[in-house]
């Protein structure tokens, strides 16, 4: 069935899922999101009526926590989804076309889980209108949510062409290269960021884009990874191992040239890097690049790719957490009685918004699933 020319699912398959729903054969991971949904909304609720001085663990000392890292992760994994995207349909056209309403949509909705999280940061979320009535263009944040607006209405767009089967070579293009500003706006927005050696850096933009890619890639490889089993064509995964592996090898270089950068430095500011060394080469390294690019040269199955994507979003999620909060382990400005170090540790309140955040992600994704929309697209598409 169509409405305006997208495919929507028809109204017997909705029923007929519901029906299921209300008799608990919906499928656990429905349930789950529903319930992560219900603890997130009360977290949020909490922020928002009791205020970030009662609900929330960061401080003038750390004004950056889990909903920023939350945000930032989200974000990156929404633009992962675009570059895969892209590269799918250029390079893997035959085997990707299956599923690009999948990665797509996923875009979408991770860039509307990674914004959930950053609203709950935000205080005043409905003052947001007036970044466009006061704008400030020497400003990276301001850049930064032109363009996330912009990211989010140009996946609307490609996503709505996909369905209406109207492919567009200038589309693709734009959805590509808007996104990778996006994403290097964001990157800016913390490595322009001089009083924080941590974070100060030009290849921090460039470590956003393919950490991105690296986290959206793995998170599309578990949805091809499923399909692939459900269809029993095995090949729907070979893009997919490719791109990350790809993937794994560039954020290696890249995370490997900062560490060295950062442990090379007598400056102020900079034992961060040294006091976090053992930890960035032994988890953000080892555990984070080399275990999963390690599983996918010698497992290239479905199982393989499924066990390396999650090992990917689990450990990209930690480093989102430790790239925000390390930032503001070494203080800027030493007064009298301030600690030497400073550190952080969420709040039961900002956890439960990221467990809103990914329960969003899949409960929506889960229904549009069993409820045949993608699945209608592909048959009408292809």
């Amino acid at each position: 069935m169509k409405l305006f020319g997208v495919f929507v699912p028809e109204k017997d398959r909705l029923l007929s899922y519901f029906s299921q729903f209300k008799q608990g054969k919906g499928g656990l991971t429905v349930y789950l999101a529903i319930i992560g949904l219900i603890l997130g909304g009360f977290g949020f609720g909490s922020i928002f009526i009791l205020g970030h001085g009662h609900t929330i663990n960061t401080s003038s000392l750390v004004p950056w926590g889990l909903q920023i890292s939350t945000y930032v992760y989200f974000a990156l994994v929404s633009g992962g989804c675009i570059f895969t995207n892209f590269l799918g349909n250029m390079f893997f056209h035959e085997k990707y076309k299956t599923l690009a309403s999948r990665v797509i949509f996923m875009g979408l909705i991770t860039a509307i889980a990674g914004f959930a999280s950053l609203a709950s940061e935000l205080g005043h979320i409905e003052r947001m209108y007036l970044f466009m009535l006061s704008p400030n263009p020497t400003s990276p944040m301001f850049w930064m949510s032109v363009w996330y607006t912009a990211d989010i209405t140009i996946l609307l767009v490609e996503y709505i062409n996909i369905q209406r089967n109207n492919h567009s070579k200038a589309m693709l293009y734009a959805s590509f290269v808007i996104p990778v500003i996006t994403y290097c706006s964001l990157g800016s927005l913390f490595g322009a960021v001089g009083t924080m050696p941590y974070y100060y850096s030009s290849l921090l933009p460039i470590y956003f884009l393919f950490s991105g890619f690296l986290s959206g890639n793995a998170l599309c490889g578990i949805i091809a990874a499923f399909q692939s089993k459900a269809s029993g064509n095995l090949r729907l995964i070979k893009p997919f191992v490719r791109l990350q592996k790809i993937a794994l090898a560039s954020v290696f270089v890249l995370t490997f040239c900062r560490v060295i950068i950062g442990i090379s430095s007598n400056l102020s500011g900079y034992e961060v890097f040294r006091e976090t060394f053992f930890q960035n080469v032994v988890f953000g390294i080892g555990g984070a690049l080399v275990v999963p690019f390690m599983i996918l040269m010698y497992k290239r199955t479905v199982g393989g790719l499924i066990l390396s994507s999650v090992l990917v979003l689990v450990t990209q999620f930690v480093a989102r957490l430790d790239l925000v909060v390390e930032g503001f382990r070494v203080p800027v400005f030493r007064v009298y009685d301030m600690p030497e170090r400073i550190s952080y540790f969420p709040s039961i309140f900002e956890i439960l918004v990221v467990l809103a955040s990914v329960s969003l992600v899949a409960l929506v994704y889960v229904v549009c699933e069993k409820t045949g929309l993608f699945e209608i697209a592909g048959k009408e598409t292809h």
